[in-house]
């Protein structure tokens, strides 16, 4: 099955569980809430709201805060890991089934250290939201720009040595870091199979069209751009077979959803 929404409450919504309510009304089933610059939903606000969304099935994730960065110093560090749990409590409230994080920039380091660094913060993570019976999952994101940490040999690795972490496509990440990669069928199916090869289960993923430069990602474009193209994504989703969740991340990601879920249907 195929769900689609948008990142962040459709507009005119008040609350989560209005826009919940709003994702219904769209016609789309997923919702990716936003903690990008702070965890803003308390534990006791999802839990309010969670009856609702399971109610109108819709299928919810959260997307924790921009600032994370696991390859970094002690005190930077220690807050990436708490900003990391506080979505993971939120989302767990919430009924969310995963959280997904952008989680290191390489910092002058080499990609190996960066991984190792990355390994260890999530260690204690997956500790601690197990001590706490958290049940959501940490979504390790691929990133778009050549100075961030999230290839997905990166996040195999990461996986290889941490329970409880799988790998979050990003095709417009994938397709700015390398330079305009994404231009066939074939291509679509390349980059699906690559996170499908590390994660049997469901998959949930980005979507937006992109600008980019020789650094990678620049700024995120509407559908219509049509660069990657959402539509040669579409002949390869469908014979997947399994459970797919697609966040519109486009500057216009509730309009575009609804392309989206039509394009697919």
């Amino acid at each position: 099955m195929l769900f689609v929404g948008p990142a962040g409450y459709p507009p005119g919504s008040k609350g989560i569980v209005q826009a919940v309510e709003n994702v219904r009304k769209l016609g789309l089933d997923a919702l990716e809430v936003q903690f990008g610059r702070s965890v803003n939903l308390t534990v006791d606000k999802a839990r309010d709201a969670a009856p609702r969304a399971r109610e109108l099935n819709v299928a919810i994730s959260a997307h924790a805060p921009y600032y994370i960065n696991f390859n970094s110093d002690d005190a930077n560090r220690a807050k990436s890991e708490e900003w990391l749990l506080s979505s993971l409590r939120s989302l767990d409230a919430l009924g969310g089934r995963i959280v997904v994080v952008h989680a290191a920039s390489y910092m002058g380091r080499t990609p190996e250290a960066a991984t190792r660094a990355v390994v260890t913060s999530l260690k204690r993570v997956r500790r601690t939201a197990e001590d706490e019976g958290l049940a959501p999952i940490i979504g390790l994101e691929t990133m778009g720009k050549l100075g961030s940490w999230g290839t997905y040999d990166e996040i195999g690795e990461v996986m290889a040595e941490v329970e409880g972490v799988e790998p979050v496509p990003d095709f417009a990440h994938i397709h700015a870091r390398g330079q305009g990669c994404l231009r066939t069928e074939n291509d679509f199916r390349a980059a699906l199979d690559g996170a499908l090869d590390l994660f049997p289960g469901r998959l949930h993923c980005h979507f937006s069209c992109i600008e980019y430069t020789a650094k990678g990602e620049k700024r995120h474009l509407l559908l219509e751009a049509k660069d990657p193209d959402f539509a040669l994504l579409c002949r390869v989703l469908p014979k997947e077979g399994r459970d797919v969740t697609i966040i519109s991340e486009t500057p216009d990601p509730s309009g575009d959803a609804v392309t989206m879920k039509r394009m697919l249907q």
